[in-house]
């Protein structure tokens, strides 16, 4: 009766966290649409109306608005009948249409993956990404998961219950993104927090030559996946993480991605060895941060761990910078 009473409990659980996923996305494509109600469609020299549903070589449509000296745009992929959207922030002086074009300026990009339940609206406001955008000059994209999720694999549902192939979803903005005459298809970045640390994972697995580096936060190499080719690491975990073990330990989330969590620091062995870097990382830090970081590796490719106290599941400002950590590692800031 009591194993029957728990089945019960988790399939209650898990039925309640459905309904909350469905009802957030819901409220996420009303963000959108509202968003994209307010973008005027672009007219090319020609005199036709370009759409966001075009694949490359278009960008998002529009001008979009001008905030703080960012603009903000939204574009959407097609699948099928549904449109999934993403948003781009990028300066707003920076060239953004072919009609534009003339300058020499080509700026990295920065996609951002939002964790399980969360939208790409929330984590573009979980840190100043707009500051950073119009400060250190870079194209930062928040994709939309289905259902506030991403299909990375081994996890996480809704997404991996549908099917969903984020990877080619993924690829398909990068597609649009790297079209537009500011960026720079050679410094493309890949961030996420906790699924989308996950999904970064396993895109930079799938597409290493679309990606320079990647910065896991509060996630896990959950399908043990390795580059094909280098791709810098920094994985940033802090302790104690009840959603996402540090050391593998079993949690309440394993139950909604159906694969235990592996112990973080020997996923990060494994990817430095597969990067060609050398076994042992030197490791420094002080007031409970630290950092381990492997040498030996190819030119232009580092592997690094950053654990920190007392963030638990949620994105670091204290007392390590998150984003600043991010554009640090990518050389995006200096």
């Amino acid at each position: 009766m009591a194993v029957l009473l728990a089945v019960c409990t988790v399939l209650a659980v898990a039925l309640v966290a459905a309904v909350v996923l469905l009802v957030r996305s819901g409220s996420t494509t009303d963000e959108a649409v509202a968003e994209s109600s307010t973008t005027p469609t672009s007219t090319s020299p020609e005199g036709s109306t370009t759409t966001a549903a075009v694949r490359r070589p278009e960008a998002p449509v529009g001008a979009g608005r001008v905030e703080d000296g960012v603009r903000i745009q939204l574009g959407t992929i097609s699948e099928g009948i549904v449109q999934r959207p993403y948003t781009v922030f990028s300066p707003a002086d920076a060239v953004f249409s072919p009609a534009d074009a003339g300058t020499d300026e080509r700026l990295p990009v920065v996609l951002v993956l939002h964790g399980l339940g969360v939208t790409s609206q929330a984590i573009s406001r979980e840190a100043d990404w707009r500051g950073a955008v119009a400060a250190d000059r870079f194209v930062a994209v928040f994709p939309q998961g289905v259902l506030d999720s991403w299909n990375a694999g081994p996890c996480c549902p809704p997404a991996k219950a549908l099917g969903t192939d984020d990877v080619d979803f993924l690829t398909r903005v990068l597609d649009q993104v790297q079209a537009r005459p500011e960026v720079d298809p050679d410094r493309t970045y890949v961030t996420g927090f906790s699924n989308g640390g996950i999904m970064a994972y396993t895109f930079a697995c799938a597409r290493p030559g679309r990606v320079t580096a990647i910065v896991p936060i509060a996630g896990s190499n959950l399908s043990g996946c390795d580059p094909k080719e280098p791709v810098s690491l920094l994985h940033l975990h802090g302790d104690p993480d009840f959603v996402v073990p540090f050391n593998g330990e079993p949690t309440l989330s394993q139950l909604v991605s159906g694969v235990p969590f592996p112990p973080v620091p020997g996923t990060i062995v494994d990817w430095a060895v597969a990067d060609g870097c050398n076994l042992v990382p030197a490791v420094s830090g002080s007031g409970g941060v630290t950092r381990s970081t492997w040498s030996g590796c190819p030119a232009g490719v580092s592997v690094e761990l950053l654990t920190y106290p007392g963030n638990e599941h949620s994105w670091p400002d204290g007392p390590v910078d998150g984003l600043d950590q991010v554009l640090r590692f990518f050389g995006i800031r200096r």
